[in-house]
């Protein structure tokens, strides 16, 4: 009615009863899914958009949008019924508490600009106080993953949401027993409930590579604690599936980042922090790539894009310029090389990839000692891959068919120290190497 809504106090008035009726609502969980519809429709109609008819053409309008006071008034009492309403044991009220999330993403960005401080608050607490109710499918956590989204476009909201992804990573990162604790199998038992998804761990990481890679307006502020949370997220999917196998003997691929997640998620660290110009954020590049080598085993990767990991690093590196990002750099490829090495040797249809990379990163190092010996980048390149052809060299390292082809990397390794003088820290390795490498 034009009469009413043309009453100045009309919006002032429409506000106190809508904050009456939420109030009725929150504090009757008893029968909130009865109540909860006659609110949905309401909003519906005032979010939904609707068709109208001017002047004998149609279009679609919002009519909310008529009254922008009540509208954000709507959206905050739909935060509000959702944090407080989501634990109600009622399938039905889940749905339709779901349906009025979706209706805030429909409003258009020129208007949820002016409210994603409060949709960005929203959001982070539901996700905080509810993502250990979210089924694993694609409902609850699409729907939260895109209000979540939306609300990080824009400034107001964005601390808000990323604070909201790290306090639930770090209640679970807390809730995971260590490896000094000494009873694991009960720890495990009383945490069955504070763990993330698959699909709540593909939504983790995939919002966090949009922090870390400056998909919000530009915004790297996040870059660094990003990369932080990126590998806590990826070691959760690690040990819930270790946890599975452990349980019932059969490994289960749902607890792990999809395939092609661990290459997005290497690849981004690599060209966004490692060969950023800010010398903390590559610092913690290279420490978080690091992290996600230690926490991934070995077969729990297709091969294939183990060897992309590879390539990048060996044929992208620092600048020699970037004496610390070289050492980091470096630091990264003997931990590649002591960890893959020992899988990846065994299968003679790799060994061709190996070879390459093998010379890929022998350039790098007599990059790096050409730096002269008065430099730190020289003598921990030294201390580096002496310590790389000495671990190769342990019996045990290699036992399988790749124990020969492990003798020709050292020798190859050592081979550059060689040309300047500087292998007498595996010296005593030397000859063993030699003596193994028959097949090259």
């Amino acid at each position: 009615d034009e009469d009413i809504t043309s009453d100045p106090l009309f919006e002032h008035n429409s506000v106190f009863v809508l904050e009456l009726a939420a109030r009725l609502l929150i504090s009757n969980r008893a029968h909130a899914a009865e109540l909860y519809p006659i609110f949905l429709t309401k909003f519906q109609q005032l979010i939904s958009p609707q068709i109208e008819e001017t002047d004998g053409s149609s279009k679609n309008i919002i009519l909310g949008l008529k009254f922008p006071y009540i509208l954000e008034r709507i959206v905050v009492t739909i935060l509000r019924a959702c944090i407080h309403l989501f634990d109600v044991p009622e399938v039905c009220l889940r749905d339709q508490l779901n349906r009025s999330l979706n209706l805030i993403a429909t409003l258009p960005s020129s208007y949820t600009k002016a409210i994603n401080e409060r949709i960005g608050c929203g959001a982070a607490i539901i996700l905080r106080g509810c993502f250990y109710l979210f089924d694993d499918s694609s409902d609850d956590w699409s729907t939260i993953k895109g209000l979540l989204d939306l609300a990080a476009q824009d400034k107001s909201g964005r601390g808000f949401v990323f604070d909201g992804i790290a306090s639930v990573i770090d209640s679970i990162d807390y809730a995971i027993p260590s490896a000094g604790d000494g009873d694991m199998e009960n720890s495990d038992e009383n945490k069955n409930d504070v763990q993330l998804s698959k699909c709540g761990v593909e939504v983790m990481a995939s919002l966090l590579l949009k922090f870390m890679d400056g998909s919000y307006e530009d915004d790297v502020s996040f870059k660094v604690p990003s990369m932080t949370y990126i590998n806590k997220v990826y070691s959760f999917s690690q040990h819930f599936s270790d946890r599975a196998l452990a349980g019932d003997g059969s490994a289960n691929s749902n607890a792990h980042l999809q395939e092609n997640e661990f290459v997005t998620m290497v690849t981004a660290i690599y060209n966004d922090a490692c060969l950023a110009k800010d010398g903390a954020t590559v610092k913690k590049g290279f420490e978080s790539l690091q992290g996600l080598v230690l926490s991934t085993k070995v077969e729990s990767i297709p091969v294939a894009n183990w060897f992309t990991f590879l390539d990048l690093v060996a044929t992208n590196p620092p600048g020699i310029t970037s004496q610390e990002a070289r050492v980091c750099s470096l630091s990264l490829i003997g931990r590649l090389f002591l960890t893959l090495m020992p899988e990846l040797s065994n299968q003679k249809d790799n060994w061709s990839q190996l070879e390459d990379w093998t010379i890929s990163v022998a350039s790098i190092v007599s990059d790096n000692l050409q730096a002269g010996r008065a430099t730190s980048l020289f003598e921990t390149t030294v201390q580096t891959v002496t310590n790389i052809v000495n671990v190769m060299s342990m019996s045990g390292f290699n036992e399988g068919e790749g124990v020969n082809f492990c003798a020709w990397v050292g020798e190859t390794l050592l081979f550059e120290l060689e040309k300047v003088g500087a292998c007498g820290g595996a010296t005593s390795m030397i000859a063993a190497t030699r003596g193994n490498n028959n097949s090259k």
